[in-house]
């Protein structure tokens, strides 16, 4: 039985990686770091990968955090961006969304709910501030993202899949 070589969750491609040796990948952990070091809202803070399998282990490099200001509260987005060892040969590069309200980790989909413990807020408030959150929240997630695909591109080859085989066998084709 075969099995996918990479394991991507959220990135746009699947940005791989080749590595000759072990010191290629501490090299290419290095080299990311310092680059990200350059993205505003850089932390040497990370957020374990949700999306680790046994097959696939993942590094967290380091976080991206972004905030915005309400009267009530602040919304949090944090993007952690992740190493992935691929199954075969090489690794890919991924990364992973948390979002929170002033420091605690919250439900996009229940933000009513969220926003309903702060005793500041009124039930009018809350329902406003609900329709507001999400798309505020997806709009900073998405400008992280880009930065971080634009780092990810510097380091990487980007494929998608061709076809992949009810055995789990995938083909692979580069991307432009």
């Amino acid at each position: 039985m075969a099995t996918s070589n990479f394991h991507n969750v959220n990135a746009s491609h699947i940005f791989a990686c080749s590595l000759e040796n072990e010191w290629d990948f501490d090299d290419l952990k290095d080299n990311l770091f310092y680059e990200f070091k350059k993205v505003d809202g850089f932390s040497d803070y990370t957020k374990s990968d949700p999306n680790e399998l046994r097959s696939y282990p993942s590094h967290s490099i380091c976080s991206i955090e972004r905030d915005f200001h309400y009267n009530d509260f602040s919304l949090n987005v944090i993007v952690t961006p992740v190493i992935r060892s691929a199954y075969y040969d090489g690794c890919n590069l991924d990364w992973h969304v948390w979002y929170g309200i002033d420091g605690n980790e919250i439900d996009l989909d229940d933000i009513e709910s969220e926003l309903s413990y702060n005793d500041n807020i009124s039930e009018l408030d809350i329902k406003a501030y609900a329709l507001l959150v999400r798309p505020k929240a997806q709009e900073i997630a998405d400008s992280i993202v880009v930065d971080v695909e634009k780092v990810f591109e510097m380091y990487s080859d980007k494929y998608g899949v061709t076809a992949q085989f009810s055995n789990g066998e995938t083909i692979y084709h580069k991307v432009a």
